[in-house]
């Protein structure tokens, strides 16, 4: 019965030694596949760098696209209301001169190769297939209409329905 017990701790130590081992030189196998030399570390904070750079240069040139030729020779800059996201602006041209509204255009600036976001291409497709409402929402509040429930409370604010 002692000899069993030997046999078995004996086994014991060679499976976990086995394990041990094993696992050593996955490590090591893992470090050599997978090293980053200094070279790739400067290349890595060089092209942090960059798209940083591209990215604010974007957010930048999105504010004052409505300042820039192209989109002065469409619409007129004071029509443009900028959202920032899913678009960048929407433009009520005509607004400004105080005459009828003509049409309502979502506009989205992009620089360089830069593609639409799916969620920017989830808007467009919205607004392609007409998808478009126009609600008034009438919060509660102020002037004559305020305390004036059914209970002697104020009134919750109401959405009308969508014009059809």
């Amino acid at each position: 019965m002692n000899s069993a017990l030997v046999v078995a701790a004996a086994l014991v130590v060679v499976v976990a030694l086995v394990l041990v081992l094993k696992a050593r030189y996955q490590l090591r196998s893992h470090r050599d596949r997978y090293r980053w030399t200094d070279e790739d570390i400067k290349a890595a904070r060089q092209d942090s760098l960059s798209r940083s750079h591209m990215t604010v240069s974007g957010k930048v040139q999105e504010h004052l696209a409505p300042l820039l030729p192209g989109f002065c020779a469409e619409f007129n800059p004071r029509d443009a209301r900028f959202l920032g996201s899913p678009v960048d602006f929407v433009v009520f041209d005509g607004l400004d001169s105080g005459e009828e509204v003509t049409r309502v255009v979502f506009v989205e600036v992009k620089t360089g190769r830069s593609a639409l976001s799916a969620r920017e291409r989830r808007v467009r497709a919205a607004i392609e297939q007409g998808k478009v409402e126009w609600r008034l929402l009438r919060l509660p509040g102020g002037g004559a209409e305020q305390g004036a429930g059914e209970l002697g409370g104020p009134q919750p604010f109401s959405l009308s329905p969508p014009d059809r």
